[in-house]
């Protein structure tokens, strides 16, 4: 279902981009003409119909802050695992994008992809509350040290309304994955009053975890143009169908639990793009994102005296992300 209200979605703003470039550039788009393609002659881009086609590859670098988590409540109690996302990132980007014989950006579509390039810094909290124990507050805590693999996959379509000549708005679509894996290792742990024997150091491998985020997005996009020199991009969307699935092994307790939940998150860019020579662009800029999600969480002893014991409990997995970004981008 979320997979074909996804085709839908792109199918509408295709359409509606088709019909907002004819009426606001006055006639079709150039790319629906049956004109051949040619390169300029002066400058960047390639004349397409009634305007020019460009297309961007560029490498990108940058940080990642923030966290993804989970917390689930159980028949006596709740748990949290909060995962840090602090680590250094590398990658690549596309794009594409048309202008009206104004010269005036009516389409882009990018691209892009970041990994990590560090194995990330932090630590992973496990907080523990346990009722009918006579214990207040917390009641087992534990630190653990990780090491992170991330991919970060954004693609989005934006069309502008241009008001004024320096000034465009217009929808954008967009989709964004995500994945997370951490190697969870020496943790220490520390019991509260009555679970105070609870306090302990294990050496070694503790748990993996791994989340996956699907997001779905729609939004503004909006730019102001200074010049062929300058310019400030900025963009809001909304992700009304955010899905998370999550796998946590704890190795030593023989215990895998899986999760599937929905919800829906928002994601911000704030970049300027600044023209160093032709052909040649570098970009700045922070991404934002917060995503919340609901559902179950499925619970299992693989091996050790528990095997075959399983349980349903109620979960959420959130996750607040800031990254900040530059881009050497060359444009053909």
């Amino acid at each position: 279902m979320k997979r074909l209200t996804l085709i839908v979605m792109l199918s509408m703003f295709f359409l509606i981009g088709n019909n907002i470039g004819s009426v606001w550039a006055g006639e079709p788009y150039g790319y629906l003409s049956s004109e051949p393609i040619a390169k300029r002659t002066d400058g960047e881009g390639f004349v397409f119909g009634n305007g020019t086609m460009d297309v961007d590859v560029g490498l990108l670098g940058g940080y990642i802050s923030g966290y993804t988590k989970y917390h689930i409540i159980f028949n006596g109690g709740a748990s949290e695992l909060e995962f840090p996302l602090k680590a250094y990132l590398g990658g690549i980007n596309f794009g594409w994008g048309f202008k009206n014989e104004k010269k005036q950006e009516i389409m882009r579509m990018e691209l892009k992809w970041l990994t990590n390039v560090s194995d990330g810094t932090g630590e992973m909290e496990d907080s523990d509350w346990i009722s009918g124990d006579g214990q207040p507050g917390l009641d087992i805590y534990s630190e653990s040290c990780v090491r992170l693999r991330a991919h970060i996959i954004n693609i989005n379509f934006a069309w502008n309304l241009w008001l004024v000549r320096f000034f465009s708005i217009g929808p954008m679509i967009g989709y964004r994955y995500q994945f997370f894996h951490y190697d969870v290792r020496d943790t220490e742990q520390i019991g509260y009053g009555v679970w105070a024997p609870y306090t302990i150091y294990a050496d070694g491998e503790t748990l993996e975890y791994e989340v996956k985020y699907h997001l779905p997005y729609i939004g503004l996009s909006s730019n102001l143009a200074f010049g062929k020199v300058f310019k400030i991009n900025a963009s809001l969307g909304y992700a009304p169908w955010a899905s998370a699935n999550d796998e946590d092994d704890h190795v030593l307790r023989y215990k895998l639990s899986k999760a599937d939940t929905d919800g829906h998150a928002f994601v911000g860019n704030l970049n300027t793009t600044l023209r160093l020579m032709a052909h040649l662009y570098l970009s700045g800029g922070v991404d934002y994102l917060w995503i919340e999600t609901t559902g179950k969480q499925d619970q299992s002893f693989y091996a050790g005296p528990y095997v075959g014991w399983t349980a349903e409990v109620d979960d959420k997995i959130k996750s607040l992300q800031w990254v900040l970004y530059g881009t050497m981008t060359y444009r053909f």
